[in-house]
């Protein structure tokens, strides 16, 4: 007769197992930071938000009970097999049990059964000699599964009829929170157009307003910003004239729009572009139009549109 694994044993993992599977889907802001005490922090985090949960308490209380009967079943079945064993057998299983689950445990590691207990729980039916024994299932795979149907049910019931782990809702959650964030990030770190500043001369700042550039302007404005849809913005022609600054006037109609064409939307006002990737953009759009070769008709670039504007026509 194998010792049972105590309920002190099973009944605490079984709990923990629990609680981590509902830590794995409750969300929480992750905690940036590298390494180990970073792993470490998350996995707090998500504990702590999934005991914050009514649903994380009522299961654990129905497990908990549920793990108890099963102790309590276990406990019955334990006697009555004990009942049937011969005097020496009984005296084997309480020296075992004298010795404690964790030794037994750590001995039986190099232990097999014997030919008597194999033939005592061998299956009569085989297949090319090949025998099957009626090993009885470990009791902490018995609880995991029952528990697992539990946790199923209860799963289900939970994303049907309640807001927890649902997927829309983490969504909305997620992007609220993000939104925070970004909100936060632009009022401290974002700029207007009187903190911008022009630079075209710095090949970073130049590479990065290219990459945005060709992400959101080259649908009118054609690579190169030779101009399609959108006017050409290597030439010295201009619709719009909103500032005395060419860069500003460039940061200024990138940012609120143009006044004289609504196909030029407003990408600050709408929240497309911060001020800080705007200043990259009017930096690039500057030292396309100023260092840069001018693009015409002959190079496949758009006739100029609006009017010659002498103070920014010098090429730096």
């Amino acid at each position: 007769m194998k010792l049972r694994t105590p309920a002190y044993i099973f009944i605490p993992l079984t709990m923990l197992a629990i609680l981590l599977t509902f830590a794995m889907v409750t969300p929480v802001e992750n905690i940036v930071e590298p390494g180990f005490k970073g792993m470490i922090d998350n996995s707090i985090a998500h504990i702590v938000a999934a005991l914050k949960q009514g649903v994380v308490w009522a299961v654990m209380a129905i497990s908990l009970v549920m793990l108890l009967i099963i102790n309590a079943i276990n406990k019955l079945v334990e006697s009555q097999k004990f009942q049937q064993l011969t005097e020496d057998e009984k005296a084997e299983y309480l020296a075992k049990k004298k010795k404690g689950y964790i030794k037994n445990l750590l001995s039986s590691a190099n232990q097999r059964q014997t030919k008597e207990e194999e033939e005592a729980i061998i299956i009569d039916h085989g297949f090319d000699g090949i025998k099957e024994l009626d090993n009885a299932l470990p009791q902490w795979w018995l609880s995991l599964f029952w528990l697992g149907i539990v946790f199923c049910v209860v799963y289900l019931l939970a994303y049907g009829f309640t807001d927890f782990a649902h997927s829309d809702v983490e969504y909305a959650q997620e992007e609220k929170i993000l939104n925070i964030k970004d909100s936060i990030w632009a009022v401290e770190n974002d700029i207007t157009i009187e903190g911008a500043v022009n630079k075209f001369n710095d090949p970073a700042v130049v590479e990065q307003g290219k990459l945005i550039f060709n992400t959101q302007c080259t649908l009118c404005h054609m690579e190169g910003g030779k101009g399609g849809i959108g006017p050409n913005l290597t030439d010295d022609y201009w619709i719009s004239q909103v500032n005395d600054s060419l860069f500003y006037n460039i940061y200024a109609v990138i940012y609120d729009g143009s006044p004289t064409n609504p196909q030029m939307r407003a990408f600050g006002q709408r929240g497309e572009l911060s001020g800080l990737n705007i200043e990259k953009v009017a930096s690039y759009v500057y030292y396309i139009n100023q260092v840069e070769k001018t693009l015409t008709p002959a190079d496949g670039a758009a006739a100029p549109q609006g009017e010659l504007v002498e103070a920014w026509k010098a090429k730096n």
